[in-house]
């Protein structure tokens, strides 16, 4: 090499070295400068009250702990347990010196603090909320002990269930005497009148028996008037004869959502002749109510969230069914003879079939309250099935199919062993009986089981980004009421540690930089493409396994932004995110989604609205309705 072309060589290595020196000094100047603008703190009451407490109009300031605070934040825990030593945590990569309570906290004060300071050094958290007081365990809200919740009927919110939310739904018109709850009054006159002879006495039970929809309604009734602080009443819609689609909310604060805390949904007796996760939630309700002074896991858990029962999402098939019939249809369908689990919008496939009043309501109850997690409860096998319940591919829907994956399956692989393996006798995955398939760890992907059009479970994750998991619970549909102790044994603590993965993966808060919420941001874990949004407080949640991960976040008027996060197995990720406003005459980015919330995952096709109509869909149809009364 000649001397010229040695130093000419020698001054391109240099300025590239020199340059790449540059880019990482920027780069490093940017991330820090992100990192500072990302981390949200409320040290300055005037921001907190410029967020939440002038809404509430709680001139007294006593709602400065809003769950809201620095990424350093303490967060409440997961799993109360006898260890109290090792209770706090880094979360690390994204939310630089966050701290949390650990998954598993000791059984004293695990769940009194729930950590709302800007300290990053445990123990230091200042304002922290205390749940010593029952009177305070009602979430971050902290109505009065008599339960009047000044705080809400002075800021004139909805007089309904999650008014967070305004949902628009009343609650028990026979119990309240048209919202009595909020009217200053004796809230609980008119409900000590009704409560039954059976419970004049003190006792509080339930039967291990089945419940007519006059009955069901007498004991949630009975519920709300005996455990008012715990428990609020309402009514989603009616089902075609007239029936009230009852649902109970059981948490800390039943009145209203609590800030910065997941609500969570179970659903039964979508098929009427499928009944017992009909009795199972009333028995839940019973057990939860019952627990909360006695057991830790059971006061954290309601502490930390809300938790929505619908017993019976179809109470005039149940009206019908027969107690004993284990297979059939008799029942299975509402009073109009359409299937409600094959009732709603489908993304794989058009579903032309007429909604339902049932699912209609149901739609607009979801629409309403942002859920993080829900099962729907049937029967007529033994397994927990999740997402996808329909295929691109099926025409015929056939048992022993391919399985239809989504971008989340390894999560919902985890909430479905989570219920098996608490169950003693699903996780064996034992077929039910001879011709009925086995299942493997006793979960199923749904399709791969057999494809449907219409499932409820799929629209919840694709329409919402709520995970939900279908529970089939008992290899009859309908069993003698002479079993229902054993299966309420079986299946209590898959269905509360069910609940409680609620609170596991990210969670956190999207503001402007003046700290006000952003509402509707649209959020994507990336390379996970189905996307979930802020709700009016800016809440997020998504539950997620141990690993780095990516957020992408995009809402109208704002720049977009990508912050990585790790998520533990120990506690949840809290992960706050600040917007910079973007000007309009530059443009911003707009998020083109499918159904409001569903980023198609590469390689499933998108059907146009007729390519399955015709006589291949009718054939196919028919033959589901057939295989299907088998199956749940």
């Amino acid at each position: 090499m000649k001397p010229s072309s040695w130093y000419a060589s020698t001054l391109v290595v240099v300025f590239f070295y020199l340059y790449v020196l540059a880019v990482q000094y920027i780069r490093a100047e940017e991330l820090q400068s992100e990192r500072s603008s990302s981390r949200i703190t409320f040290d300055d009451k005037t921001s907190v009250d410029s967020i939440h407490v002038k809404e509430l109009g709680d001139p007294s300031g006593s709602l400065r702990s809003v769950g809201v605070g620095s990424v350093s934040d303490a967060g409440p825990s997961l799993y109360p347990t006898e260890n109290q030593g090792s209770s706090l945590h880094s979360v690390g990569i994204g939310s630089s010196s966050d701290v949390s309570p650990s998954f598993y906290p000791g059984s004293v004060g695990g769940d009194r603090e729930v950590g709302i300071g800007s300290s990053s050094t445990a123990g230091e958290t200042p304002e922290v909320t205390s749940y010593s007081d029952k009177s305070e365990a009602t979430g971050l809200y902290n109505p009065d002990s008599a339960g009047s919740l000044r705080a809400v009927e002075n800021a004139g919110l909805d007089r309904a269930v999650g008014n967070s939310y305004r949902p628009g739904y009343s609650y028990d018109p026979s119990y309240n005497n048209h919202n009595q709850f909020y009217s200053g009054g004796d809230s609980l006159s008119a409900a000590a009148a009704n409560i039954n002879s059976h419970h004049q006495d003190g006792s509080y039970s339930l039967d291990f028996k089945y419940h007519n929809y006059d009955k069901l309604t007498k004991f949630l009734r009975t519920t709300s008037s005996k455990f008012p602080n715990l428990t609020a009443l309402y009514s989603i819609g009616k089902s075609v004869q007239g029936r009230d689609l009852w649902v109970m909310v059981v948490s800390a604060s039943p009145y209203e959502h609590m800030i910065g805390k997941p609500d969570v949904k179970y659903v039964a007796n979508m098929h009427g002749n499928e009944a017992v996760g009909r009795e199972l939630m009333l028995h839940l309700i019973h057990y939860l109510v019952t627990s909360y002074n006695s057991d830790n896991y059971i006061k954290w858990l309601l502490d930390n969230t809300r938790i929505h029962i619908l017993p019976s999402m179809n109470p005039d098939g149940f009206e019908v069914a027969r107690e004993g019939q284990c297979d059939g249809g008799q029942g299975r369908y509402n009073a109009r003879g359409f299937d409600l689990n094959r009732n709603f919008p489908d993304y794989f496939k058009q579903n032309n079939k007429r909604g339902q009043p049932e699912t209609d309501a149901v739609k607009e109850w979801i629409s309403k309250i942002q859920f993080v997690l829900s099962g729907g409860l049937h029967g007529g096998a033994l397994v927990a099935s999740y997402p996808f319940d329909n295929t691109p591919n099926s025409i015929f829907h056939s048992y022993s199919s391919t399985p239809s994956l989504t971008p989340d399956d390894d999560i919902f692989k985890h909430l479905a062993l989570t219920y098996s393996n608490n169950h003693p006798i699903m996780s064996h995955g034992k077929a039910c009986k001879t011709g009925t398939p086995s299942f493997n760890q006793g979960i199923t992907n749904g399709a791969a089981w057999y494809p449907l059009t219409g499932g409820m479970q799929d629209f919840n994750y694709v329409w919402y980004g709520c995970m939900e998991v279908t529970l089939e619970l008992s290899c009859c549909k309908y069993p003698p009421a002479s079993e229902l102790p054993k299966f309420w044994e079986e299946n209590r603590m898959s269905l509360v540690k069910f609940l409680a993965e609620a609170h596991r993966g990210v969670h956190g808060f999207v503001m402007d930089e003046n700290g006000n919420p952003v509402e509707k941001a649209s959020l994507k874990v990336k390379s996970r493409d189905v996307g979930f949004q802020t709700t009016k407080y800016g809440e997020f949640w998504r539950i997620l396994l141990p690993g780095i991960y990516k957020l992408e976040v995009y809402a109208d008027g704002y720049l977009p932004r990508e912050l990585d996060f790790m998520v533990v197995e120990q506690h949840p990720t809290l992960l706050n995110v600040t917007l910079h406003p973007a000007k309009r005459q530059d443009g911003y980015y707009r998020p083109q989604q499918q159904h409001g919330y569903y980023h198609r995952p590469q390689g499933v096709p998108v059907n146009k609205p007729n390519e399955n109509g015709g006589i291949l869909s009718s054939i196919s149809n028919g033959f589901n309705n057939l295989v299907t009364n088998i199956f749940g």
